[in-house]
């Protein structure tokens, strides 16, 4: 039995929080027999995806297709054109939350096409994590008449999996504070468009002589709408949570690691300044914040977090707290390209994990998709 201890990252997940669930629909329709053998040949090069947590490590186990398998057939078609809201309550249950597994598929045939709806417990990993592995899912799944392809996409695909290869850690708490689930949330899409946005950083990067991203602003524009959302019921001040992925920056991790390779940055900011600040001024507030990331700065990071997991006797570390503050999650360089499992990328992507006072960015053509949850 293989068995790895979890790391300080990890440990915000361990009640099952904030689990990574998308559905990607195909027009062509998916079989799956290359789908369910692909599963099989990378449960054993992907093992914690398909393995079990206890005690602050995940072990494997055998790999058991009914435990991250299920195929549901449909009389009706998929309806790619459908509202958020009512899409969302449609398939928010098709991975129930009693499934006993880190990772699930399940396979939706629909009479105009195929929709997969992949859910992974974000203790295993990140959203980095999740494309990865699917991305590798449909490259083993495509027909090929070359000999030996998919040993070699397997190969040259082995992640790293030591997950506390920057600093050890061992999770030994018993009381984990249960996960919140907010019933009531409702789900807003709004479109900005791409070249404002664009030509009031190219003013602000001249006239402040700093670096400020696309990220940076679009993350101070979901900030101020969630925050006037919520305004009636903040006292004194809001605080925007965002999650750095750090693989460039810490060799010790690289672009195959396969976990939580996450930092997540806070920025608090009185009611009185948000109430009168543009987004611009925002935006560069959150550059100036954004803090230098390497191996030293990261382990020093990974101190500090075990510093608060110590603190408590019963667990209770969140990304963010949705009362007081929201969080932001950067998607607009989602791989759908990479999701081809025979027959097309996917021509609707949709997240299903939400969580109150959240917001993910997507790219949609010349325009950047906000979706905001509150």
């Amino acid at each position: 039995m293989q068995s790895l201890p979890i790391s300080q990252i990890d440990s915000y997940f361990v009640n099952g929080n904030y689990p990574i669930e998308m559905l990607f629909y195909f027009e062509n329709p998916l079989g799956t027999a290359a789908l369910r053998k692909a599963l099989y040949q990378l449960s054993d090069t992907f093992w914690p995806l398909f393995g079990q947590y206890e005690n602050g490590a995940i072990s494997s186990r055998p790999y058991n297709e009914e435990n991250h398998f299920h195929e549901t057939l449909y009389e009706s078609t998929f309806d790619a054109a459908a509202d958020t809201m009512p899409r969302w309550e449609r398939y928010k249950d098709v991975n129930t939350a009693g499934i006993d597994s880190l990772f699930f598929l399940q396979v939706l045939q629909f009479k105009n096409g195929t929709a997969l709806v992949p859910k992974m417990n974000h203790l295993v990993g990140d959203g980095y994590s999740y494309f990865y592995f699917l991305a590798v899912l449909a490259a083993m799944t495509q027909n090929s008449f070359i000999p030996l392809k998919k040993f070699v996409v397997r190969h040259l695909a082995r992640p790293s999996l030591n997950r506390t290869a920057v600093k050890l850690f061992h999770f030994q708490k018993q009381k984990i504070r249960e996960a919140k689930v907010y019933e009531k949330c409702s789900i807003v899409n709004e479109t900005v468009a791409k070249p404002p946005i664009l030509a009031t950083l190219e003013r602000l990067n001249e006239a402040d002589d700093v670096n400020v991203s696309v990220n940076d602003y679009l993350s101070a524009l979901v900030f101020q709408k969630t925050y006037q959302i919520q305004k009636s019921k903040i006292s004194d001040h809001f605080t925007l949570s965002i999650p750095m992925d750090v693989r460039r920056y810490v060799p010790q991790l690289g672009p195959k690691f396969f976990g939580n390779a996450l930092q997540f940055h806070r920025l608090a900011m009185k009611t009185v300044a948000l109430d009168s600040m543009e987004t611009g001024d925002l935006a560069l507030e959150i550059r100036k914040s954004v803090p230098r990331v390497d191996s030293a700065a990261y382990a020093r990071y990974l101190t500090d977090l075990e510093v608060e997991i110590e603190k408590h006797e019963e667990h209770a570390l969140l990304p963010y707290e949705p009362e007081t503050g929201c969080l932001v999650t950067n998607l607009t360089r989602m791989p759908l390209q990479k999701l081809d499992f025979g027959g097309g990328a996917p021509t609707v992507s949709f997240p299903i994990t939400i969580g109150k006072n959240s917001a993910a960015v997507f790219a949609q053509g010349d325009d950047f998709l906000l979706r905001l949850v509150y």
